[in-house]
């Protein structure tokens, strides 16, 4: 039997849980030691929250995207410290929307096997290709031993798309399409962030494209940077 995309996601989600249960029931009350050294990554920055600017590689000619073209990231992360160490490992799922505004539309073929993208022709108020992903992230820390912590971290996420919709409004009225042909529901790439205390520099960059492969145009890559905020 064939496990679709999101049964894997939310079974991923529900393993996680389960691990931190146990992880959380297993805990003892540690002996007080003064002279045993503080952990340098002791658990923290479970909630991250990141503002982007988002674009695509190899975008068609005749395409533009505007400075309007934003997403946000929402993610709840269990953080690992390894040892005594600077590192800790995280991972974690949330939500994350990517709204671009551009001047292009989708074009199908006569068998709706094939998506284009064409520049708009006509004048319009708003013109934009949003998608919502569920993902999971995981991360590799590094806090430095100071009251006030830099920190940089390398990592990567997997996303399942389960909103893609286009808004076009003009003079004429607004009109949203759903379900676009032909885009590929799953999305991966490599995360970065560097930063001190609570905020940081953060980008993405894919590793899937936005349509599947041989079923739109070629070698669209999603990418996005912007800044994060680390809290709790």
């Amino acid at each position: 039997m064939k496990l679709r995309p999101i049964t894997i996601f939310l079974s991923t989600i529900v393993f996680i849980l389960f691990c931190q249960t146990i992880r959380m029931a297993g805990q003892t009350a540690p002996v007080k030691d003064e002279k045993e050294p503080k952990k340098i990554a002791s658990p923290k920055d479970h909630v991250v929250l990141d503002l982007s600017y988002d674009s695509y590689s190899n975008l068609p000619k005749g395409i533009d995207l505007t400075i309007r073209s934003l997403g946000v990231n929402v993610f709840i992360m269990w953080d690992y410290p390894v040892g005594r160490g600077p590192l800790s490992i995280a991972a974690g799922a949330g939500i994350s929307t990517h709204s671009i505004h551009s001047n292009g539309k989708f074009l199908y073929s006569l068998d709706g096997k094939y998506t284009s993208i064409v520049p708009v022709t006509t004048e319009y108020k708003t013109n934009k290709f949003t998608c919502h992903y569920a993902e999971i992230p995981i991360e590799l820390r590094i806090r430095t031993r100071t009251k006030d912590q830099f920190k940089l971290t390398l990592g990567a996420k997997i996303g399942y798309a389960f909103n893609v919709h286009t808004k076009f409004e003009d003079d004429n009225g607004k009109i949203k399409v759903y379900k676009i042909r032909n885009v590929d529901p799953l999305r991966y790439g490599l995360t970065f962030r560097i930063g001190y205390n609570k905020w940081n520099l953060q980008a993405f960059y894919g590793l899937s494209e936005l349509f599947e492969k041989g079923r739109g145009e070629p070698k669209m890559v999603p990418y996005s940077f912007g800044i994060g905020l680390l809290l709790y």
